[in-house]
């Protein structure tokens, strides 16, 4: 069920002179650097590997998945020439890749969170249930440090407002770790409850001057929205003050500074899922609007820069649905191929539409309100292997400037991601 990309290399040899034999090869070479360990010695292990392939429209055909027999390929053929025929060299291509280890980490299961902080010039990695590290690259895929064992269940992440903390949801446990981002230095906060029983923190959200934590342990039948009083450090466990439907499983965040008292919220673990507008209050959250998705549950929320719109994918039906954040009314559907599970917006509005999909494109970039992708990318194995193809994981996509990032996974390489770092047009 998955999909590979088989990528060649050619070389020609010429004949020049009498007598005297001369090779010259032209192609395009792979380069892969070795592991980028950071000054903490880490466990976790990357490995960059830059592509020097052309566009998209030169890549080769695919190669079947392992274990099939290939399709048979003409044989060559020559015909007598005068002279070699002059070859014209592509420019390298920008295609980026680095494989990044992540103890704990489960290929096909939720992925934790990538955040880019264009700020700084770094992307955050985590990796979600079972991992409990953080692993931060540069803007080009460079690895600079890798924070071990600091965040059980490493899951969401959010930054502070000033830009100055990182904020990380220990999923496995109920608190969340805060990482200074000048200093590096370490700090927590507590998220459980007062009987001592599990909260499973999910994800973090900045509104209205507060921070607030969604919870929820899987296969537990309670979860909510709680909130952090940053001047004294307590946590309210309910924060929400009433809401039409109960919330049953842990929710995604999502803000917008343009409307810096909103927060939508998203289901992870409910098919249709929950989806919430709650107008953000010093001491609570007031339900605005109340909906569903129209398939399974929520993989990502990306708001548009104006804050009017919310882009919920969510498995099924196969498109990427558009609400309206004042009344989570459908307005706009990006299409999609299966299975839909991560989106992005560009600040001037861009939208990058991710799908989990063995057979297709796994990203499409639209122009705002457009039906038509402006252009695709596809992640199939990396260069010099052939190995099952690689999958986008679910909310596997951000953005900085004019570049996406992505994170692919791919069951023959456990405890393994790849980060894709593609070009926008």
């Amino acid at each position: 069920m998955s999909r590979t990309a088989h990528r060649g290399r050619r070389a020609r040899i010429w004949m020049i002179g009498v007598g005297v034999l001369a090779l010259l090869a032209a192609g395009a070479g792979t380069a892969v650097a070795g592991s980028d360990r950071s000054a903490d010695r880490s466990a976790t292990a990357a490995h960059p590997v830059a592509e020097t392939t052309t566009a998209k429209a030169d890549k080769a055909p695919k190669s079947p998945q392992p274990g099939r027999k290939p399709r048979p390929t003409a044989s060559p053929t020559s015909s007598p020439t005068a002279s070699p025929t002059p070859t014209t060299t592509s420019p390298p291509s920008t295609d980026v890749n680095v494989q990044i280890r992540i103890p704990g980490y489960v290929t096909g299961f939720r992925f934790g969170d990538i955040l880019a902080d264009e700020a700084r010039g770094r992307v955050y990695l985590t990796g979600g249930k079972g991992t409990d590290g953080l692993i931060v690259t540069d803007l080009d895929g460079k690895v600079l440090r890798t924070l071990p064992g600091i965040a059980p269940g490493a899951a969401g992440m959010t930054l502070s407002p000033d830009g100055r903390k990182l904020y990380i949801a220990a999923g496995d446990q109920d608190w969340l770790r805060i990482v200074d981002l000048d200093t590096w230095e370490l700090d927590g906060q507590f998220t459980g409850k007062t009987d001592g029983t599990m909260t499973c923190p999910k994800d973090m959200a900045f509104a209205a001057g507060q921070l607030w934590v969604s919870w929820g342990c899987e296969n537990e039948p309670t979860a909510g929205i709680g909130r952090v009083d940053l001047a004294t450090g307590k946590f309210y466990v309910n924060a929400v003050d009433a809401i039409d439907e109960r919330i049953s499983s842990a929710m995604l965040l999502a803000t917008s500074p343009a409307q810096p008292d909103m927060l939508i919220a998203g289901a992870t673990g409910t098919s249709p899922a929950l989806l919430v507008r709650f107008e953000a209050t010093p001491t609570g959250l007031v339900q605005r609007a109340i909906s569903r998705t129209d398939g399974g549950s929520v993989a990502q929320l990306a708001v548009t820069p104006d804050g009017t719109k919310v882009i919920v994918p969510s498995g099924a039906p196969y498109y990427h649905p558009v609400l309206r954040t004042s009344d989570l009314v459908e307005v706009h559907r990006y299409p999609a191929v299966p299975y839909p599970d991560a989106v992005a917006i560009r600040p001037d509005g861009l939208v990058v539409a991710g799908t989990d999909s063995s057979y297709d494109e796994d990203v499409r970039v639209f122009e705002p309100g457009g039906t038509t992708p402006i252009a695709t990318y596809e992640f199939g194995h990396l260069p010099n292997q052939e190995t099952w193809a690689h999958n986008l994981v679910t909310g596997g996509l951000a953005v900085s400037g004019n570049r996406i990032y992505a994170v692919t996974d791919q069951l023959a390489e456990p405890e393994m991601v790849t980060l894709r770092i593609r070009d926008l047009p």
